[in-house]
Order: structure tokens, then C-alpha cells, then sequence
């Protein structure tokens, strides 16, 4: 217990410095599932096999560049839809759409592609892809964070300021497929996804099934689980 406090005060102090490497992309992730990441065992258990098939992941960045493009202040986002639980890290990424944002610029566009590419495990140069340009949206609100991609995307989190630890034995079962620096998991107060291009119709809400986590920081740990309990002190301004 005494290590984590560390860790996750030299994490807040980082991250309240802006200290980080020259040029390496960076920002904030949310990563929305088809099935719970913070339940109860028998919860997990049923949906372990026919549930998780859907996944979203939005990325924002702060900073960075690729081959000279400056990506701060753009958003990008992949949808998949797979035969597997795309929550367990060996699952088959199956059928990916790519969002990229409308108002950045043809080599902006190049390099985030580019990036998605080389940074995510899942998505190699050889896995095939759709991509649509659209308008896009990643932002914290007075209730947690929301994201829009275009009219067929929008997610809402709950507020991470409300720090509910949730019932008498639930856990965190999973950890997110794209890679972060630190990360918590968050209420889905609202999510609405539909794409014709994988003919998917997907409403959820209420459930515990969003990553929300910082990627490209220099920080003590890699992938460090920031719990609600811990949000509700000197962490809470990580996310």
C-alpha cells in the first residue's frame, strides 16, 4: 500500500509539472466494452464467452507529433466487432472501422494512422480496416468525460468525483487492450453506437464497462490500476 501511495503521488506531481518527452504523442484514452470490467465473478463469468464481442477505443492528444505532424488537439477512434470477448487481451480484433477527425489535415490523418498502427498490439500494418472522416468530440464534463464521432457515436461517463466503490465482492477483471500509463474504470452513463458498415445497432448504459486511462506519460509504472477509492484523493485530477 505504502509502494502504490507513492507511485500514484509521484504520478499526480508528474502530471501537475508537464513533464514528458519531447515529441511523443500522448493524451487521454476511453475505452468503452460490451461486457462489465468491474463486477461481481458470476457477472464476469456470463458474459465471458458471448459477451464483450463490441469494442471502442477514443484516444485525444495533448502533445506529440508524427513524422512532423502535430497531433495535439486532435481525437481519433477505432470500433470493433469480433467473434471473441475483445476484453480479454488475446482476443481476435475481428472487424475494425476507424474514425478519423474532419478538421485535421491530410498528413495529419496520415500520422495518426501511422500511430494507431505502431502503438496498438492489435492492430498491426496487416490488419484490414475501414476509415470514415468525421466531426469529433473528447471532452471532460461537469459529469466525467464524453465522446462523439460524427452522428453514429456518443458515450457519456458518469462523474469519477462521485467515488462509489461499488457492491460487496466486485472486482476489476480486465485491464484495457490499448496501452496507458495509468488507468481507472468508469460508470457508462449512456452510450449509443451505430454503424452500418458492421451492421451494428449497440445501447448500453449503467454498467461498469469504461476504461478511462493516460497514454505516452513518462510515469513511474506502466498500466497503473487507479481504484474510485484512490480517486477520491490526490489522484482525482489524473483524469
Amino acid at each position: 500500500m505504502k509502494l502504490t501511495a507513492m507511485l500514484l503521488t509521484s504520478l499526480a506531481c508528474y502530471l501537475v509539472n508537464h513533464q514528458v518527452v519531447a515529441g511523443e504523442p500522448r493524451g487521454s484514452l476511453l475505452e468503452l466494452h460490451s461486457c462489465e470490467l468491474y463486477a461481481g465473478g458470476c457477472v464476469v463469468s456470463s458474459e465471458a464467452t458471448l459477451g464483450g464481442r463490441y469494442m471502442l477505443r477514443a484516444w485525444t492528444f495533448t502533445d506529440g507529433s508524427i513524422d512532423g505532424a502535430d497531433l495535439a488537439g486532435l481525437s481519433l477512434a477505432a470500433l470493433q466487432a469480433s467473434i471473441d470477448n475483445l476484453a480479454n487481451p488475446k482476443a481476435d480484433p475481428g472487424r475494425v472501422i476507424v474514425y478519423l477527425p474532419d478538421n485535421a489535415s491530410s498528413a495529419q490523418r496520415t500520422a495518426l494512422l501511422r500511430w494507431l498502427e505502431s502503438s496498438q498490439p492489435d492492430l498491426r500494418p496487416n490488419t484490414q480496416f475501414q476509415t470514415r472522416t468525421v466531426p469529433m468530440h473528447f471532452a471532460k464534463t461537469q459529469t466525467g468525460y464524453a465522446f462523439s464521432a460524427g452522428e453514429g457515436i456518443s458515450v457519456m461517463t458518469a462523474s469519477l468525483e462521485s467515488c462509489e466503490s461499488g457492491a460487496c465482492g466486485q472486482a476489476l477483471w480486465y485491464t484495457p487492450r490499448a496501452p496507458t500509463s495509468v488507468f481507472t474504470v468508469a460508470l457508462d452513463r449512456s452510450s449509443k453506437i451505430h454503424e452500418p458498415l458492421l451492421q451494428l445497432k449497440w445501447d448500453d448504459a449503467g454498467r461498469r464497462s469504461v476504461f478511462l486511462g493516460r497514454f505516452g506519460q513518462e510515469t513511474p509504472a506502466h498500466s497503473l490500476y487507479v481504484s474510485s477509492a484512490e480517486l477520491c484523493g490526490p489522484t482525482s485530477a489524473l483524469f
